[in-house]
């Protein structure tokens, strides 16, 4: 029988020792088995590096590759996984933050739509939002059935939505190489732009099923970029960069979607506002509010820019009880068509 393609896996990580074991059972319980697990710690203090020194054995004992590397220095994030990424021999790759967990179906599933789909280049999957308790928050999948989309198209739905994080996704290794003279140095938005580029030259996938589990707290890098300014002025220069690289594969549908795409950061803007608001970070909040007029020179016009200038005049107790007495939609409630020309795919 021909052997099923190898999928890398890639674990980066720093100080998540508390999920980790957590995640690591994720993958070995997956129902595909020709994996191979790179994990690197990104010179941890807590006890990572015990922890996947103790499932080395238990992968090992699976006959399943297991490589944990320690860096000697904190070299940042993004760097961290880069130095993951250029160890992957699969066909395919994955990358799984240490915070986060994977269904049993995962791998098995994504794999065998690249194996059905040559031209596919990236496999999507919906999500399911994980508090530090084990709460859980249902998220909307962000199509409303499995399917395969055209690059073109799905490149002009990334100038406006980022739709994928890293656990939710699995990459053709080849076909991420095709476009990777195009990369640029991102600390947050890098997943985003990778997404982008991989739909440049290749179809995308989409599982309609939250197979990964996200887990959200405090300690998310994203939340500490929110404090920085450095979400919003990334995918300002994210925005940038695409309509660069839409010139350049001659993606007109999503070029023409820029203005759009600049003008929808003045309602990030506001997203973070509320969420600085409702964590009593006024100054900050203020910040936000003070560059949103900055993408979106209408939004003054907007009934929630209005009602969140208003609430900076409030005290912190008035403030706690709007927010009591109106709940903030976080996670996605709709779903969407996927767009025209897409490949409607049978549920198993």
């Amino acid at each position: 029988m021909k052997r099923k393609p190898l999928v890398s896996i890639a674990i980066p990580n720093y100080n998540y020792g508390k999920y980790l074991a957590n995640c690591l059972d994720s993958i070995l319980n997956q129902t595909y088995t020709n994996i191979e697990v790179l994990f690197r710690d990104n010179a941890s203090t807590d006890n990572s590096m015990e922890i996947a020194r103790e499932y080395e054995k238990k992968f090992k004992a699976r006959n399943i590759p297991f490589m944990p590397i320690q860096n000697r220095q904190n070299v940042g994030s993004e760097q961290n996984t880069n130095r993951l990424l250029k160890d992957v021999s699969g066909k395919y790759f994955y990358v799984l933050a240490s915070d986060d967990a994977i269904a049993p179906t995962m791998i098995e599933e994504c794999v065998e739509i690249f194996e059905k789909y040559p031209n596919v280049g990236m496999v999507m999957t919906s999500r399911v939002e994980v508090d530090d308790d084990n709460n859980e928050y249902e998220v909307a999948p962000f199509y409303n059935c499995k399917c395969v989309i055209p690059g073109d198209k799905q490149a002009a739905v990334f100038m406006l939505s980022g739709i994928a994080i890293p656990g939710e996704r699995m990459i053709r290794r080849m076909c991420n190489l095709v476009t990777s003279r195009f990369d640029q140095p991102y600390q947050v938005a890098g997943d985003w732009f990778q997404n982008y580029r991989v739909s440049c030259s290749n179809d995308i996938a989409y599982i309609n099923k939250p197979l990964c589990r996200y887990r959200v707290h405090p300690g998310n890098e994203t939340n500490v970029s929110e404090k920085e300014l450095l979400g919003v002025f990334e995918h300002y220069k994210l925005v940038n960069n695409f309509y660069e690289l839409a010139k350049v594969f001659d993606q007109k549908e999503a070029a023409n979607r820029y203005n759009q795409a600049v003008e929808k950061l003045g309602s990030m803007c506001l997203r973070y506002a509320t969420r600085c608001l409702k964590h009593k970070e006024k100054e900050l909040a203020n910040k936000y509010l003070t560059l949103a007029p900055v993408f979106d020179l209408s939004i003054s016009e907007n009934e929630k820019y209005s009602l969140l200038c208003s609430l900076l005049e409030k005290t912190d107790k008035e403030i706690e009880q709007y927010f009591i007495e109106n709940i903030e939609v976080t996670t996605r409630k709709q779903s969407y068509d996927p767009p025209e020309g897409s490949i409607i795919l049978e549920e198993n």
